[in-house]
């Protein structure tokens, strides 16, 4: 008989199996399931069940859909939400590899930067609304913005640095993919962007300097 010290170091263990099932579960069912349904197939009550599928709800990895009728009253249904479907893995950066390898070999090297920096472009237009007119203020909105593309950024003395670069394996094979970033900093700036320190050549991070950028002639 297991006594309550070992009971209590399972015990989590056990939850967070219980809690990818539920996840796993939800992913292949392709429709909405119960919590009797989820019980059953875990082999938990239905109170554990419960809890678990709220917690997962309260992080915003579960969903409530419209109630199963059953024979008695309906039953409450659950599924994937789109952040919890972005817990399984995905290979995002081998398909990004072979499309800008694509492009590479079909575009010269100017084609394919001005290619990369219309993306950058078209990612600025979605978020210009959110940094505003005030150029002073421009930067730490810019860095907020950054952090929730998913680099790891903040402002140090005037510039921006980048701790991790969500093109990092691309930069890597083609720094030319760097055109996105710098295209992005132009237009949400209003500034010229000098890339002073990358990753993907050697620097312990990105570092991205603003400058008042040139009147059209």
């Amino acid at each position: 008989m297991l006594d309550s010290k070992r009971m209590t170091a399972i015990e989590p263990i056990e939850t967070a199996r219980s809690r990818d099932r539920i996840l796993e579960l939800l992913l292949k069912a392709g429709e909405p399931l119960s919590v009797p349904a989820l019980a059953r197939a875990l082999g938990i009550s239905r109170n554990a069940s419960h809890q678990l599928v709220v917690a997962l709800e309260r992080e915003g990895l579960v969903e409530r859909a419209s109630p199963i009728r059953t024979k008695g009253r309906p039953s409450r249904s659950f599924r994937l939400s789109p952040a919890g479907r972005a817990t399984f893995p995905r290979q995002y950066a081998l398909l990004a590899r072979q499309l800008l390898g694509e492009l590479a070999h079909h575009l010269g090297p100017d084609e394919l930067r001005q290619a990369l920096q219309r993306i950058g472009l078209s990612l600025a237009d979605g978020l210009r609304s959110r940094v505003g007119e005030d150029p002073d203020a421009a930067l730490p909105l810019i860095a907020g913005l950054m952090r929730e593309l998913g680099y790891e950024s903040r402002v140090d003395g005037g510039e921006i640095e980048a701790h991790n670069c969500v093109f990092h394996d691309l930069a890597m094979a083609d720094p030319a993919i760097c055109e996105v970033d710098l295209a992005l900093l132009r237009s949400l700036s209003g500034r010229d962007v000098e890339h002073r320190r990358c990753m993907a050549l050697g620097g312990a991070s990105c570092r991205f300097a603003f400058t008042k950028a040139d009147p059209p002639a």
